[in-house]
């Protein structure tokens, strides 16, 4: 475990850094204002939040960040945080307006970072969505693209038991926006905009019976956007296209989907570059040599293996 935790807290990119930072420095004035308004309540609570909170941005910021880069992570960081609690907070003045009770607007808090956690998984569905992760030596093993529905159900549970309307709202919205971004309007290399393959579809999120209700409205969103020029249509020849139904029968004789092949290429770029970080970090940790240095060679990124690939370096291992 302490070279696993070593790793994870070293070679830290800069946008991780400063958002780690943002963190502590956010979270530690709001606990001061808190602890001075009622000193004798506990806050405990805030603690645990700001750890674990401080832990997921750590390990999921450094893989993005290298996966993608600075400038996209924080691009998609302020598209989702600030998008999922506007939302959140619309949805709720909604509902004071509907129902009448002010504890609405005045006695629910939107805070957290868990819209932008539940986006980050979107995010990996989108580069990793095969890769298992192995908890507790392998008791637990749970695919990627699978997690997202792991924190939707719990959501949908925290609801049900304890009323949490906000963290509910900010999980489902999180990760909506999220796959909206990234499907639609991140620019890739090569300038494609959006992750246009079939594995990152919308109905994929989905249990097979709810394909037509599922892909239907991601048409209509697409179709939207489309109408009020927010993304150029995939067919310029025309503003109507089936973004979910790319696997039927009546497309086997089109040409691929562009972009697909670009955002495997993606894929398969972001695991080499782990594959490499990894690589770099075990030959740093080892004693160097007495003898003579020798002239380095770097060998290419080669691709996955279908040994043990650890994702989140401090606290799960990632296997295909």
């Amino acid at each position: 475990m302490a070279p696993h935790f070593k790793t994870a807290v070293t070679n830290v990119p800069p946008l991780t850094k400063a958002l780690l930072s943002s963190v502590v420095i956010i979270t530690g004035m709001a606990y001061v204002y808190m602890y001075r308004q009622s000193p004798s309540s506990p806050h405990c609570p805030v603690l645990g939040l700001l750890l674990s909170s401080l832990v997921i941005l750590l390990l999921c910021g450094k893989y993005l960040e290298r996966a993608w880069g600075s400038r996209e992570l924080f691009t998609f960081i302020a598209v989702v945080g600030v998008g999922s609690n506007v939302v959140t907070w619309l949805g709720l003045v909604l509902t004071f307006y509907l129902t009448g009770d002010d504890h609405y607007l005045y006695g629910i808090q939107i805070n957290g970072l868990t819209g932008l956690f539940a986006a980050f998984l979107v995010a990996f569905k989108s580069l990793i969505p095969e890769h298992r992760v192995s908890l507790l030596g392998g008791v637990i093993a749970i695919r990627v693209k699978n997690l997202l529905g792991v924190a939707t159900v719990i959501s949908i549970l925290c609801l049900i038991l304890f009323k949490a309307l906000v963290f509910y709202n900010l999980v489902n919205i999180g990760w909506v926006i999220g796959w909206i971004y990234l499907r639609f309007f991140r620019v890739q290399e090569g300038g494609m905009r959006g992750d246009r393959s079939e594995a990152f579809a919308l109905v994929t999120f989905f249990p097979d019976f709810l394909s037509p209700v599922v892909g239907g409205l991601s048409n209509l969103v697409y179709q939207l956007f489309v109408t009020c020029h927010l993304c150029p249509p995939v067919n310029p020849a025309t503003t109507m296209y089936d973004m979910e139904h790319q696997a039927s029968p009546s497309r086997h004789s089109l040409t691929p989907l562009p972009g697909s092949a670009r955002a495997e290429a993606e894929r398969r770029r972001a695991l080499a570059l782990k594959a490499l970080d990894i690589r770099l970090s075990t030959k740093s940790s080892t004693p160097t040599s007495t003898a003579a240095p020798s002239q380095p060679t770097v060998a290419p990124p080669s691709a996955p293996s279908t040994t043990n690939d650890v994702l989140f370096d401090a606290t799960s291992e990632i296997t295909k």
